[in-house]
């Protein structure tokens, strides 16, 4: 029977963004804040004054005690990005994005291509184990993400959509109970606004990119339009190359007309005659945050344009957008957000980044300021406005708290707490809208959008506004990085603003914090689970003794912590003893005793760039490689020595095998240290390089073609713990894997798919793959490599019967297939089913 079945064998081989109902939806560009669960305290990721950041750090759930701290971080944060996205010269491709979305699409034909079985529109099985229904999200289902707009169904108003300024669309039919994406067939899911029509709500327009620093905070790539109400998208004509939409108005008397806000290349306001037909630009200037029609005059309209001279300029318009008149009565140095009072006609009510708040009653010609002091925490950053739709004299300003006047702007109250966010808003705020009903008296529902996802009260006029969240299961949080532990189902994620969080179970999304303000590179004791590792900004590392429960700094000697580090740095566990902990900043830092007192040393003296990547190899903890911002990267044989020796594998000059970019991540092999992967940033065709020497040869494989990743930034680098062939990498548009070894890639066909992913690891001592999106929450996937693969090589062929026979003649346990017993006949046919069933 055995040579009936070889023989059988061998021949089988295998009206504003968001406008409705009269008043003003505001939004800002956004990034910052802290968010905390179960009633902590969050903290701002903005880098503090000297003596504000001493306090901080002696309390890591303290608010400042400066309600306006310095909105430095957002800066500095995208800074770090910039550095990672950077070509060789510095330079980031406006097409980049752009480019690298073509070949993703064209990656995913090809795989279709390939896959007799993927054929269609469904999603196609994926390479590496990886299929349609692998992915399962993690949330967290209670942690909102970055978030700028939101809708409001005009009479169905249980009907609402949202939108993540790194995670896509988002529906609810119950009122946010709870929320589906509805979006993720558009080629970019940076939702910077949306829009109605407001005369038709099953229309709406959605505008992509965050409109700051110039629009390359999250590239968009213009303005898509749906007219089934979500469920369908096509890219309106013209807009493919906007940078980002901060806003799109609707002319409710011709909806032919339409204004856009448009940042990055060719900024200003744009305006089309014929639906989007044809776009022009009315208003050039550096940057447009904000677009709006007078609720009162169809053929008015005010915006925010920064002209070519980084000067900020109030702008309106008088027919119909055709021309702009810079306003007058507001300083130019910063950004400003305008909301018309629709119970009194030409009232138009301006919220500075200076926190002060001006209005003007001549349909935004001249404005006045109203308020003596800039006390709303309002900057270029976040700076919304919302003027009541029945009281001229009712309005709200927001930054890193809301404030409320109620005599016009004059005086203003603060009506949240920004930094206790239990379910009142986050503290960076983004949008204001009230309900479709709303009138002041039986109805004054009032809507937020923060940093922390979405908000609301059922009386924004009362006198201690009582709040609620509306973000189960609004899966946009952003995460810096992640760690999992397998047999305990435990994970730690570093996120933008809503701290370093912990999942406990296998299957929850719910989140518990851990640590406030940002997050970033995660770690898990393998051998006490209960000792887990974050960071806050700057290598400030953290440590939980109670699996996540609670945190405290470790950094007591670690000078360069919060002084000379990138902004999300690099740190790493001795996979060897977990004991060991290595931090990258200007030094690389070395604890050996991280459980209990964690004692630092500089084990490598400053480079001429900032250490970005840590590995030590395993089996081996004398190896430990390093890569720094620019693309050098060194190596050391003798860690474990007080001080070690260290030898170039690449210095951009006479050693430069490697590019000249920031250096993402380096990762050994598991079963072999002699194989070193390294990957880079940039929009570049080589960003993923593989060393089978230990560092002496080096081939690219990022592959070319369709079958190739694409040119964009790789983030992260993981193996199978089984199959040495099966890789998998975290890049800007998620996640890529390859069952040949690098040979060919494919994207991932769910989950992870076309958003940014930072991280992207094995949960130790498991098959489950974890994925740390920056937009989407945490994924996780179970890939169990083909039990008929016996030779574990990624591929059910020939080669396994023969793998088989020679360990079952050998009497090897390995060749005990049914699990019965010892080795016996038996397991041949066990194996031979196997074998002739295929693979998944």
């Amino acid at each position: 029977m055995y040579r009936e079945a070889v023989g059988r064998l061998s021949a089988c081989v295998v009206v504003v963004c968001g406008a409705w109902a009269g008043g003003c939806r505001s939004d800002e560009s956004a990034s910052s804040g802290g968010a905390a669960l179960n009633g902590a305290t969050a903290r701002r990721h903005q880098l503090p004054i000297p003596e504000e950041r001493a306090r901080v750090r002696s309390n890591p759930h303290a608010a400042p005690a400066d309600p306006r701290p310095p909105a430095s971080g957002p800066l500095e944060s995208w800074l770090w990005q910039k550095k990672r996205l950077a070509d060789e010269n510095g330079v980031i491709p406006v097409d980049g994005w752009e480019i690298g979305r073509k070949q993703l699409a064209e990656n995913e034909g090809w795989w279709r291509e390939q896959n007799a079985g993927a054929q269609g529109d469904g999603p196609a099985a994926r390479g590496a184990g990886l299929s349609p229904a692998s992915w399962v999200s993690r949330g967290p289902g209670n942690v909102g993400g970055r978030t700028r707009s939101f809708l409001i169904h005009p009479t169905t108003p249980l009907r609402m959509w949202a939108g993540g300024v790194s995670g896509g669309v988002w529906y609810t039919a119950n009122g946010g109970t709870t929320w589906t994406p509805v979006a993720d067939a558009m080629s970019n899911l940076n939702i910077g606004c949306l829009a109605f029509d407001p005369t038709n709500s099953d229309v709406i327009f959605a505008g992509t990119g965050e409109g700051v620093f110039g629009g390359g905070s999250l590239a968009g790539n213009g303005i898509w339009k749906s007219v089934d109400a979500g469920v369908t998208w096509t890219q309106m004509s013209g807009t493919a190359s906007w940078g980002a939409v901060g806003r799109i108005a609707v002319n409710p008397a011709n909806t032919q007309i339409i204004l856009a806000a448009r940042s990055g290349s060719s900024a200003g306001i744009m305006r089309t005659t014929n639906g989007g037909a044809t776009w022009s630009n009315v208003a050039m200037g550096s940057e447009s945050q904000f677009v709006s029609w007078d609720p009162n005059d169809s053929a008015k309209a005010v915006a925010h344009v920064r002209a070519l001279s980084g000067a900020h300029r109030a702008m309106y318009s008088t027919n119909s957008g055709q021309t702009w008149t810079a306003a007058t009565g507001i300083p130019t140095t910063d950004r400003i957000e305008l909301c018309y009072a629709a119970a009194t006609p030409n009232m138009v009510y301006a919220l500075s980044g200076n926190g002060l708040v001006y209005r003007s009653t001549d349909g935004g010609q001249t404005y006045t300021v109203r308020t003596t002091s800039g006390n709303a925490g309002s900057s270029w950053w976040a700076c919304p406005i919302w003027v009541s739709p029945t009281n001229s004299d009712l309005l709200t300003v927001g930054g890193y708290a809301i404030y409320r006047s109620t005599n016009g702007g004059q005086t203003l109250t603060q009506i949240s707490n920004g930094y206790i966010i239990t379910t009142a808003p986050h503290p960076d705020i983004h949008w204001f809208m009230h309900d479709p009903g709303y009138n002041g008296t039986t109805n004054r529902r009032w809507w937020v959008a923060t940093d922390g996802g979405l908000h609301g009260t059922n009386d924004i006029h009362a006198s201690t506004i009582s709040w609620f969240s509306r973000q189960a299961t609004y899966r946009t949080t952003q995460f810096y990085g992640a760690a999992g532990h397998g047999p305990t189902g435990r994970i730690i994620g570093g996120t933008q603003d809503n701290g370093t969080l912990r999942l406990n179970s296998t299957s929850s999304d719910t989140a518990n914090l851990t640590f406030g303000g940002d997050g970033g590179f995660c770690a898990i004791d393998h051998e006490d689970p209960n000792y887990t590792y974050g960071e806050y900004i700057y290598a400030q590392v953290h440590r939980s003794t109670n699996g996540g429960q609670s945190a405290s700094y470790i950094t007591n000697g670690l000078s360069d912590a919060n002084a000379a580090a990138n902004f999300i740095a690099p740190f790493i566990l001795d996979p060897n003893n977990p004991n060991t902990m290595y931090v990258g900043a200007s030094s690389l830092w070395r604890s050996q005793n991280v459980r209990t007192t964690a004692s630092w040393s500089a084990v490598r003296a400053p480079g001429n760039d900032y250490i970005s990547a840590i590995a030590v190899a395993p089996g081996n903890s004398s190896v430990v490689w390093v890569g720094q911002n620019n693309g050098q990267v060194w190596r050391t044989t003798n860690a474990h020595v007080a001080a070690p020796t260290w030898t170039v594998i690449d210095n951009n000059g006479t050693a430069n095998p490697l590019p000249n970019r920031y250096v993402t991540r380096i990762y050994f092999d598991p079963g072999n240290a002699s194989i070193v992967y390294v990957a880079f940033g940039g929009f570049a065709t080589n960003n993923l390089y593989r060393s089978t020497n230990g560092g002496t040869t080096w081939s690219d494989i990022t592959g070319s073609g369709a079958s190739g990743l694409p040119n964009i930034p790789i983030y992260g680098i993981a193996r199978h713990p089984t199959v040495a062939n099966w890789l998998y990498v975290a890049t800007e548009l998620g996640v890529f894997s390859s069952n040949d070894g690098g040979a060919t890639w494919s994207t991932a066909s769910e989950g992870p798919r076309n958003v940014r992913t930072d991280e992207i690891v094995f949960m130790h001592a498991s098959n489950r793959l974890l994925a740390a999106t920056h937009g989407r929450g945490i994924y996780t996937a179970d890939i169990n490599p083909c039990a008929a693969d016996f030779d574990a090589n990624g591929t059910r062929d020939v080669n396994d019967i023969f793998a088989f026979l020679g360990a079952w003649f050998a009497n090897d346990p390995s060749a005990n297939f049914d699990g019965v017993g010892g080795v016996g006949v038996d397991d041949i046919f066990a194996f031979l089913s196997a074998w002739f069933a295929g693979c998944p």
